[in-house]
C-alpha cells in the first residue's frame, strides 16, 4: 500500500521541484536584468553614447532580451529599459512564459554639474 501511495505522489513532487527550479531561474534572470539596466544607466550618466550603452548591456543579458535607451532632453535624465520574455523549456509546458523588465533612470553628470 505504501508503494502505491509513493507511486502516486512521486510525479507530483517532481513537478513541484521543477516548478521551483523554474521560479528560481526566473528570479535570477530578473536580477540580471536589473543589474544590466543599472549599469547601462551609470554608463549613460557618464556620457557614453547610447549605442555603446546598448552594446554593453546586451553582453550582460540573455540573447533574447531587448534594450532601450531613452534620453530625457528636458529633465537631464536617461532611462535604460531591459525586457525579456522568459519561457519554460519543458516539453509539456512550452506555452508558459513570463515577461520580465527592468528600468533604471540616471541623471546625466554633464547636466547635474552645471
Amino acid at each position: 500500500m505504501v508503494t502505491a501511495e509513493t507511486a502516486m505522489v512521486l510525479p507530483l513532487l517532481v513537478a513541484v521541484a521543477l516548478a521551483l527550479v523554474w521560479v528560481v531561474s526566473v528570479g535570477v534572470a530578473h536580477v540580471r536584468l536589473v543589474d544590466a539596466a543599472r549599469e547601462g544607466a551609470r554608463m549613460s550618466a557618464r556620457g557614453d553614447a547610447p549605442s555603446e550603452v546598448v552594446e554593453a548591456v546586451e553582453t550582460m543579458v540573455p540573447d533574447e532580451a531587448t534594450v532601450e535607451v531613452a534620453d530625457g532632453q528636458d529633465d537631464g535624465t536617461t532611462r535604460v529599459t531591459v525586457r525579456l520574455r522568459a519561457r519554460v523549456d519543458l516539453p509539456l509546458v512550452r506555452r508558459l512564459a513570463v515577461d520580465l523588465d527592468a528600468t533604471a533612470v540616471s541623471a546625466n553628470e554633464a547636466v547635474a554639474s552645471s
